[in-house]
């Protein structure tokens, strides 16, 4: 499953449920610095993790928005299953699992918010090139990359998206499957107001 936490500290109860329930769960915005990030590993006692952040701490002066980070939590059952893939991008977590029908790579993704400026653009089509590179480096036969795109049918950043998953060959698994339901929406406002689909599931075929 994937799950935008908006911080995974105060969502703790909202992960433990999806643990409850599911193997591997991708999520996004955990706001975890870099010394943070071993806490993934102790969310569930039946769970490990791998993540990265937003955040630089390489100097005295913290850089970067904490309001990011990209995460996977996986079953401790599949621990020999299940490798981290490294990534030089804070935007994208990744890990290779090995199955019976060969091996599946999933990244979960957190794409750059449109501020309707020319930067904004810049980072998701520098963010899709990443996630492009990540997928012809592993060369793994079977690919899922789930997660929040900030990116709906029809929006300005759609076009890129879309030459990433015909490029690659990839499916929008979740506009396939849900296309025909009426008022479907992954993101709602704080104020109850504004729903978008923003949240993907793009997969191989």
């Amino acid at each position: 499953c994937t799950f935008n936490c908006r911080s995974i500290k105060n969502s703790l109860k909202d992960v433990l449920r999806l643990c409850d329930t599911h193997d591997i769960i991708c999520l996004q915005e955990h706001w975890l610095l870099p010394t943070e990030l071993g806490r993934l590993n102790n969310i569930h006692k039946d769970f490990l993790g791998t993540g990265s952040s937003a955040v630089d701490i390489t100097s005295d002066v913290l850089i970067g928005r904490p309001y990011g980070g990209t995460g996977i939590l996986y079953r401790k059952t599949l621990c020999n299953k299940v490798n981290p893939v490294v990534v030089s991008n804070s935007r994208i977590t990744g890990v290779k699992i090995c199955t019976a029908n060969g091996p599946i790579l999933v990244l979960t993704v957190y794409m750059p918010t449109d501020y309707n400026d020319d930067e904004s653009m810049e980072k998701f089509i520098d963010t899709c090139a990443s996630l492009d590179a990540l997928v012809t480096d592993c060369e793994t036969p079977h690919v899922m990359l789930i997660g929040d795109f900030n990116c709906q049918l029809g929006s300005r950043f759609y076009d890129p998206l879309k030459h990433l998953v015909d490029d690659n060959n990839f499916v929008f698994t979740d506009l396939s499957l849900m296309s025909n339901i009426s008022n479907v929406f992954t993101y709602c406002s704080d104020n109850g107001r504004n729903f978008s689909w923003i949240d993907h599931v793009i997969c191989s075929h």
